[in-house]
């Protein structure tokens, strides 16, 4: 699966090219602001998203857009034919955070307007570039760090200042750790008969050591402009009089117009709008309904009496590569520039194949990958302690039910029923219909598609209903909490029937059909005093019961790099022999709450680098809607009744429990609160996101409530970080070295006979 971004998108050349190749891929997000403008100064708005955060700037910019009246005709086009959320389509490359995205992309393609840039000393790397459109993609490719991208400009950028404006960006390119090559193609040397010179930078990220990448050789063109000629023509694509004169004028055929040539003109973004561009003639007596239409002018070229046409929308789209189920959904004039302004789809597949031939985006048979699976996944601790990691994993299944109720009368009987069912997709479909009956969000699920690589059918309700035995052997870590309940403990007898009925159950049950070489199981501290201990010794003893060794220990999140108070029991267990398992020692806390407040540290300033957090301390600005109001301050900062008296204490160094119901604002002494300027506020969710070791390009998709109850149920994965590095330096198999929902592709020429033509397809998936 690629994972592609494009900036300056138009109508998605690359997006149809890989469609065109069937490689399967996912868009992370496209930008193009549909060639509207703000009036408002750069650095004005700049001031004005100032402290938001991602979601909240885009927002911000949407509005902005919205404001001025105009619809961008390019992202109605795009949305068309192409699957993408609004979410991820951006209007405004100057205000996209790369940051967000790093790591998320593989493949990064984009042109930029072609701008003169400052070169005093050319010191300065990306800086000279600033304020110009090429500042802010190659921002981009030094923010998301794609592994490959694909630059597109004119040709006279070579030459463009007396070659000073290439200069520079020559020397950004070396700057942004990439090794890059560039060459000039035209389009009709691959296959589109279109004369369309354009200039191409194809990029490496250092660290993948690509370095036998080859540009595309040229190909014999096999057809010529009127094998892309529509037969049925609206006569409103016929000229009067005026134009046909003007097309046919010889000024005009030497320096704006072309008449049945067999490769067109270069398409431009005014092309048909001053009668510019390729145009047909077609001898009179092959369109004989002009006579009876006057507005249509019958005249002579090259002595021959007939009717003249520009090309149609389609004619241009076909001209640029685009098959004909590309959706036209925009007035014509915007569909001409926007054929106008894209690349010719031919060009970027031919691109595409010499860069996957150089196996950038190959999993390489011997690759190092850890299978995972969770169950009360919330946010994904786990899942963001391996990223932050950087341990490539794949998740087999999620599965949270988002505080979705759903009653079953008989469990036994539901679950009887499943296990008829052949397929493990099939039975969680069913699943999923039942909760989907309710029509209620899961915030949950919501949360966590938006921040991980998991297909939706892979996202599943209820632990009370997987199947494990449709998954035994693919999960290497199993990890998962359960309410903590009390269990029927007569004599420990029974195993794992001692805890039926309970969702602790079900999470043993997983394990012991599943058989995954390691889990993590998580709960309150109060848990070995639960029921008076009985709840613990059925628990460890469960465990025991189904083969795993078995560690345990409490962990307190201060102890692990975290400025929170949150301590939680931690089991281990292992399927196998392996070295001496220890818990993580101890660390000394590098950090306060204080430090990880965003009006001291702004979005995007909390950055975790090889698993490390890390700081950058730039002051952001706190939303009035996290101040208390005078009614609610005389709330929180009370100390309570004689019953239960708590202390009201604020600006903690190291924070309280955060609580999964942060959102109704409890009491200081149960909460945390802080105070700025004199003003006392609750933590935002970001901040809270932060206490749980989520670094700032997690996404938040959901509202604030939500939010706050999702960070307050996580497990803080710093945490988790450390715990995972124990579990390694005892058992470094669960890395294990495979090939697991990759593709390895290759590419192979078919030729239809039918239809006479060469199609590429993907091959040999592993």
């Amino acid at each position: 699966m690629i994972k592609l971004a494009t900036v300056f998108s138009g109508i998605g050349s690359i997006e149809w090219a890989l469609k065109r190749l069937k490689i399967p891929h996912k868009l992370v997000f496209a930008c193009d602001n549909g060639e509207r403008y703000l009036k408002e100064e750069f650095e004005e708005i700049q001031n004005e998203v100032y402290g938001l955060d991602h979601y909240e700037t885009k927002k911000y910019i949407d509005n902005r857009y919205d404001k001025t009246g105009k619809r961008n005709f390019v992202q109605e086009s795009y949305t068309a034919n192409y699957e993408i959320s609004p979410e991820d389509f951006y209007q405004d490359v100057r205000f996209l955070d790369g940051n967000f995205y790093k790591g998320q992309v593989d493949l990064f393609v984009g042109g930029s307007p072609c701008q003169s840039f400052s070169i005093s000393g050319k010191r300065a790397g990306l800086e000279d570039a600033r304020g110009t459109l090429f500042y802010e993609y190659a921002r981009l490719v030094k923010e998301i760090q794609p592994k490959v991208f694909i630059y597109e400009n004119v040709p006279g950028m070579l030459s463009h200042d007396k070659g000073n404006t290439f200069k520079t960006i020559c020397d950004i390119f070396d700057s942004l750790g990439y090794d890059w090559k560039m060459d000039k193609l035209n389009s009709k040397d691959y296959g589109i008969p279109q004369n369309r010179s354009r200039l191409f930078i194809v990029g490496f990220r250092k660290d993948l050591n690509i370095n036998d990448f080859n540009f595309p050789q040229k190909m014999p063109l096999e057809k010529v402009v009127k094998d892309y000629l529509e037969t049925d023509i609206d006569k409103k694509y016929f000229h009067g009089e005026k134009g046909f004169k003007w097309i046919t004028m010889e000024k005009s055929l030497k320096k704006r117009v072309s008449i049945n040539s067999d490769i067109s003109r270069t398409q431009a973004a005014n092309q048909q709008f001053n009668w510019c561009g390729d145009m047909i003639f077609r001898p009179i007596e092959l369109e004989q309904w002009a006579k009876e239409d006057e507005r249509v002018y019958i005249g002579k070229y090259n002595g021959i009496e007939g009717v003249a046409r520009k090309l149609t929308p389609r004619e241009c789209l076909r001209l640029m590569g685009y098959d004909d189920d590309f959706k036209i959904v925009v007035p014509d004039q915007q569909m001409y520039r926007q054929c106008g302004n894209s690349i010719v789809v031919n060009v970027l597949e031919e691109i595409f194949k010499e860069v996957v031939n150089t196996g950038v985006f190959k999993k390489s048979v011997q690759h190092k990958i850890i299978n995972v699976a969770t169950v009360f996944s919330g946010i994904g601790s786990i899942e963001w302690a391996l990223k932050r990691m950087n341990i490539d994993h794949n998740i087999i299944f999620a599965c949270d039910n988002g505080d979705i109720e759903v009653e079953i009368d008989d469990e036994e009987k539901l679950r009887d029923e499943i296990k008829k069912i052949k397929t493990a997709d099939e039975q969680n479909e069913y699943i999923r219909n039942i909760y989907e009956a309710k029509r209620k969000t899961n915030f949950v699920k919501q949360t966590y598609l938006n921040n991980y690589e998991l297909d939706e059918k892979d996202f599943l309700y209820d632990v009370r209903f997987i199947d494990g035995t449709k998954y035994k052997g693919q999960v290497d870590l199993f990890v998962g909490g359960s309410p903590c309940q009390s269990f029927s403990i007569m004599g420990h007898q029974r195993g794992l029937d001692d805890t039926r009925g309970t969702l602790f159950y079900d999470y043993a049950r997983l394990v012991k059909e599943i058989e995954p070489k390691v889990f993590i199981y998580e709960n309150v501290q109060g848990m070995l005093k639960h029921d008076g201990g009985n709840t613990w010794n059925v628990i460890y003893n469960t465990f025991l019961s189904l083969g795993y060794k078995i560690y345990y220990k409490l962990l307190d999140s201060k102890d692990y790099g975290i400025p929170q108070t949150r301590r939680r029991v931690f089991v281990v267990g292992f399927k196998e022999d392996i070295n001496e398992f220890e818990f993580p020692i101890e660390k000394e806390l590098k950090f306060t709450m204080q430090d990880f407040l965003e009006s001291n540290v702004r979005y995007g300033g909390f950055e975790s680098i090889e698993g490390n957090i890390k700081l950058r301390k730039d002051k952001g600005e706190i939303d009035d809607k996290h101040f208390l109001s005078e009614k609610v301050l005389k709330h929180v900062m009370s100390p309570g009744t004689k019953g239960y008296y708590v202390k009201p204490e604020i600006d903690l160094e190291i924070a309280r429990p955060l609580l999964s119901t942060m959102h109704k604002m409890h009491r200081a002494g149960v909460d945390n609160y802080v105070t700025l300027d004199g003003k006392i506020r609750r933590l935002t969710p970001r901040e809270c996101l932060r206490l749980m070791g989520y670094d700032d390009t997690f996404k938040q998709v959901v509202s604030d409530t939500q939010m706050y109850k999702q960070a307050g149920n996580s497990i803080v994965v710093d945490v988790m970080i450390s715990l995972m590095e124990s579990i390694i330096k005892a058992y470094p198999e669960i890395i294990i070295e495979k090939n697991y929902k990759h593709r390895n592709i290759n590419f192979e020429l078919i030729k239809n006979e039918n239809e006479e033509i060469y199609e590429q397809i993907a091959l040999d998936e592993i």
